[in-house]
């Protein structure tokens, strides 16, 4: 059976909704054990870029029930290896979620009556969318136990050597994969293996981010092409100085005209025209979904608020030593997601891709932007089909009781908004629906509560 958490928080109530897919920490290319049927179903990846220093942080999704997980990942000389968490993923995605509003219906005010009219209020709805030589050509680099996992890092120049040594140590190298590996070794790459350490089962995996000196603007997609299916959907969020994009694929953005809203179904056709820009490209493109100037602080906040009230739950340290470790992991995790970025410089961008397995013969360059202007993850639609709600009758006052010199029965309240869907008063407001279409909408306990929902499902 599979997992994913989507978690909708509606204050005071937090309400979980789990589905049916895994979710998983790796970095490049997943190989399971060799009789077993487990498939990558995405990847959701985060890469912070400085003068100093590159980050990558990776999370997949599968489907299937491993007994056990490994994977490899192509590098340029050694790299630091430390544990992260799911929440990280969780904040980002609600912080850069999309979100589409319905079209305002314009709906007439009702009356405002002396001691206030006791039907009044606001009528709406919302709808979601180590330097020891390993013998037969291969030089071990580094080895250690980082939590669950056994990592080690490799160097060889005869990749049938390399390909040797991983299979004898447990790295299940399919046939497809062999000439990535080939590839990589042929350009000079290095490698990192990583794999639970014995007695470690799946549900003790966390995310890991792999940091290397200096600032490098490529992912390594080839070796994602590694358990994945057909189509490989990749999710990537960027923290540079300036927004980022693509420079070897193309990209595109949602054009906000497009919108169409759908009274019937409570939703827009905002999927439908992610899903067609990328059949029309054949699958081998990316989509633009969001880049702002942001701060550190409003991430560190929210993580920060989440270590300190519920370390347990938050996925950072060990649960049993509570706040101490958790604080730790979480600000070394902090250091390196924004260490070296200037802070008034800082930007988020996020991308997303269904790119066609063909489309995993190159690596993924990215850079600054030609353009620094902002992508919006907002919209509001303009255009609608379907049969709108109807707006409200409200009763009359009671004579005598309206509000004098108004001839719409209005007081000088009324100017909070202007009385037709469009304001934020109570009583000015009327059957406005809007859809925030994402996959999470949470706060501080909304990520703690998935954290531990999908704790307890992997057991």
């Amino acid at each position: 059976m599979k997992l994913i958490h989507a978690l909708f928080l509606s204050l005071p109530l937090v309400t979980a909704v789990v589905t049916n897919t895994h979710d998983a920490a790796a970095c490049g290319g997943c190989v399971p054990p060799q009789d077993e049927s487990t498939q990558v179903t995405g990847h959701r990846m985060i890469f912070s870029v400085s003068q100093t220093s590159t980050t990558l942080w990776d999370q997949i999704e599968y489907s299937g029930e491993p007994t056990s997980f490994a994977w490899i990942l192509p590098i340029k000389g050694q790299v630091e290896v430390g544990l992260s968490s799911d929440a990280v993923f969780a904040v980002l995605s609600e912080r850069t979620a999309t979100s589409v509003a319905a079209p305002p219906l314009n709906c007439p005010p009702p009356p405002s009556c002396w001691g206030g009219w006791e039907g009044s209020g606001s009528v709406g709805g919302a709808g979601g969318a180590g330097g020891d030589s390993a013998g037969g050509g291969v030089d071990v680099i580094s080895q250690e136990v980082v939590g669950p996992y056994e990592t080690v890092q490799l160097a060889s120049s005869d990749p049938n050597a390399l390909k040797d040594w991983l299979t004898t140590n447990g790295y299940n190298i399919s046939a497809d994969v062999g000439p990535i590996i080939d590839a990589y070794v042929g350009e000079g790459f290095d490698f990192l293996a990583l794999k639970l350490v014995p007695g470690q089962g799946v549900s003790s995996m966390r995310p890991v981010r792999i940091t290397t000196l200096g600032a490098s603007n490529t992912l390594p997609l080839r070796m994602v092409a590694a358990g994945t299916g057909a189509v490989a959907p990749m999710t990537l969020w960027v923290f540079a100085e300036g927004r980022y994009e693509t420079k070897n694929f193309s990209s595109f953005e949602i054009n906000a005209a497009d919108i169409v809203w759908n009274w019937d179904e409570v939703n827009s056709n905002y999927a439908t025209l992610k899903d067609d820009a990328f059949k029309a490209a054949n699958n081998s493109n990316w989509l633009n979904q969001y880049a702002q100037p942001t701060s550190s602080w409003d991430i560190r906040g929210r993580l920060e608020q989440l270590v300190s009230f519920l370390p347990d739950q938050s996925g950072y340290g060990d649960p049993s030593d509570g706040y101490v470790t958790a604080n730790e992991e979480l600000q070394a995790d902090l250091e390196k997601m924004f260490g070296g970025i200037n802070e008034n410089e800082l930007w988020l961008t996020r991308i997303n891709t269904e790119l066609a397995r063909a489309s995993l013969n190159k690596d993924l360059a990215l850079g600054a932007a030609t353009e620094q202007v902002p992508v919006s993850n907002f919209f509001q639609a303009t255009k609608a089909i379907g049969t709108p709600p109807t707006c409200p009758e409200y009763p009359p006052c009671d004579p005598g009781s309206e509000i004098p010199g108004d001839p719409n029965g209005g007081g000088w309240w009324n100017n909070l908004g202007d009385g037709k869907g469009n304001g934020s008063a109570s009583s000015a407001s009327c059957a406005v629906s809007s859809s925030s279409e994402t996959t999470a909408a949470l706060g501080l306990l909304s990520v703690a509560l998935g954290l531990s929902v999908a704790r307890r499902r992997r057991r």
